[in-house]
């Protein structure tokens, strides 16, 4: 984890002013939700620090970095979106693993990863489970 600055950061889509001078600093180790009704820039915002979509303008720094024209790929962020895509054939530890194995992490520090994740959201018991064995909510 890193901080997180977000420093006046702008974006429209056409004449549709989306996020307007938005300034955000988080703590490493923070835990932050973004609250807000439907079309207020929530996603927006998500996007642009995970570099999906470039900003109009603003600043955006990861740790030490300032990430606003890298790529997605460069950038470090992962994302899991409403409508979750998971693999059927793999359990869910496998799934919240699969990331890391592709950054070639070791399969020791992947587990200890995987683990930590579902201490934290609560979900050891639904680990070795697959995708269609889970409900909706």
């Amino acid at each position: 984890m890193a901080n997180l600055s977000i420093r006046s950061v702008s974006k429209s889509y056409g004449a549709v002013s989306v996020l307007d001078d938005i300034s955000v600093e988080v703590e490493e180790g923070s835990f932050v939700v973004l609250l807000g009704p439907s079309g207020c820039g929530k996603s927006t915002l998500l996007h642009a620090i995970a570099g999906l979509n470039p900003i109009d303008s603003g600043t955006i720094v990861i740790g030490d970095r300032n990430v606003t024209n890298l790529p997605a790929r460069e950038r470090d962020v992962a994302m899991v979106f409403q409508s979750y895509a998971l693999y059927p054939t793999m359990s869910v530890a496998e799934n919240i693993a699969f990331p890391l194995k592709m950054r070639g992490l070791d399969h020791k520090t992947s587990g200890e990863k995987v683990e930590a994740v579902a201490r934290l959201l609560q979900i050891e018991p639904l680990l070795a489970r697959r995708p269609r064995e889970l409900s909706g909510g």
